[in-house]
């Protein structure tokens, strides 16, 4: 008896064990499969062709697939500075505000809405341009992604030396702050590579 009970304890013993090893591999293969799902939220600092940027990605759902997002600039590249300038801009753009959305495991849509301003007397801060910018971005590590983008710009108030001056008519008639249906904006497509950096990974919170 005994050796029969053996007998049946040695091939469960290997049929539980070739089981494991093909749920173990089956996992491993899924696991491949199905690497890990990047997420959206937390603060971080971008530099890259733009220039200096940081954002803030505020989750909308608890899985992390949609966050509003705010992007302030502290630097712009010359490109960008450029653009501002031949705009007629006179002051800093504001923040950029918008939404992102995972559409893939390592790959998010993103939309926002900034503004170039002027200085005019007895209101500083005028609207001169919108900017609406739509996207990609693509997370290729830990501390970078690639960008992919296009600004529409829509001039608002643009002074008489703008290169950009009688191209186009004032985009926000109605002062709301959107461009008006219909308004043909000025269309600057792209592809940025990013240096970011985990805010939370270099700032010890206490």
């Amino acid at each position: 008896m005994k050796p029969f009970v053996t007998g049946l304890l040695k091939g469960r013993i290997m049929r539980w064990g070739l089981l494991a090893a093909l749920l173990a591999a089956g996992g491993l293969s899924l696991a491949w499969m199905h690497p890990k799902q990047y997420q959206l939220g937390g603060a971080f600092i971008g530099s890259g062709g733009a220039g200096i940027w940081n954002a803030l990605q505020i989750p909308l759902d608890p899985a992390g697939r949609t966050a509003a997002l705010r992007v302030n600039s502290p630097t712009y590249s010359p490109q960008f500075a450029g653009l501002l300038a031949a705009l007629g801009a006179t002051a800093s753009g504001s923040d950029a505000v918008g939404e992102m959305e995972m559409i893939g495991r390592d790959t998010a849509r993103y939309g926002t809405v900034s503004y170039g301003r002027m200085e005019v007397p007895g209101n500083p801060l005028q609207i001169n341009s919108i900017f609406v910018m739509t996207g990609t971005v693509k997370f290729t590590g830990p501390d970078t992604m690639e960008v992919t983008y296009t600004i529409n710009v829509y001039p608002v108030n643009l002074p008489v030396t703008s290169p950009f001056y009688g191209l186009r008519p004032n985009a926000d008639v109605d002062g709301d702050g959107y461009p008006d249906a219909g308004a043909q904006p000025i269309v600057i497509p792209g592809v940025l590579p990013v240096q970011g950096v985990d805010i939370a990974k270099r700032v010890t919170l206490r």
